[in-house]
């Protein structure tokens, strides 16, 4: 099976398990994302207690409108454990260059997005291969994490319903840390 097929596969049964299951999540695939410098990172080193990774783009109209929610939502529970990625896929989808050749094109259009919007979350950058391997075919498309870096639940589009969805989903995963200290 090629990496697209899978990357498709892997979204397609996590789309449609069903929320109230108690199976053990199935692990986020283990990519690399760039920061607007151009140093790259294992996704894994950061997570956080409940992770929402949101995948978007400057000239997407629904981004515009989720982005400055998840903002909100990172300003809320940030102290509590939240990390809120903006994972930009402005760049083309099948290129030979990889990201760090590519940000001195794109890294004036997303810092124009970001001051024009006032968003201050940490914004990374994939490759177009690395989308199409995980399967990202529209956007906005966001999918929560646990601690673990487990899928909770996966949000394709955008709509005021999923944003509060989110939400309850994000607290439950929180409410799952262990507490440390005390009795």
């Amino acid at each position: 099976m090629g990496k697209r097929a899978f990357g498709a596969l892997f979204l397609a049964i996590l789309v449609t398990a069903p929320a109230w299951a108690e199976q053990p999540r199935s692990p986020f695939p283990p990519i690399e994302v760039s920061d607007l410098a151009g140093q790259t990172y294992p996704l894994r080193n950061l997570l956080g207690a409940a992770t929402v990774l949101n995948f978007w783009a400057t000239w997407c109209g629904p981004c515009r409108v989720e982005l400055p929610e998840l903002q909100k939502l990172s300003n809320e529970l940030g102290g509590k454990g939240l990390v809120v990625l903006a994972v930009d896929v402005d760049l083309p989808p099948i290129s030979e260059e990889g990201v760090a050749q590519q940000l001195e094109f794109i890294r004036p259009r997303i810092q124009t997005f970001l001051s024009r919007t006032g968003i201050t979350l940490p914004v990374y950058l994939i490759d177009g291969k690395t989308q199409a391997v995980l399967g990202v075919d529209r956007i906005p498309f966001s999918v929560l994490l646990d601690g673990e870096g487990g899928v909770v639940r996966i949000y394709p589009g955008y709509s005021p319903e999923s944003t509060k969805d989110l939400r309850q989903q994000v607290l439950g995963v929180l409410a799952e840390r262990p507490k440390q200290g005390g009795k």
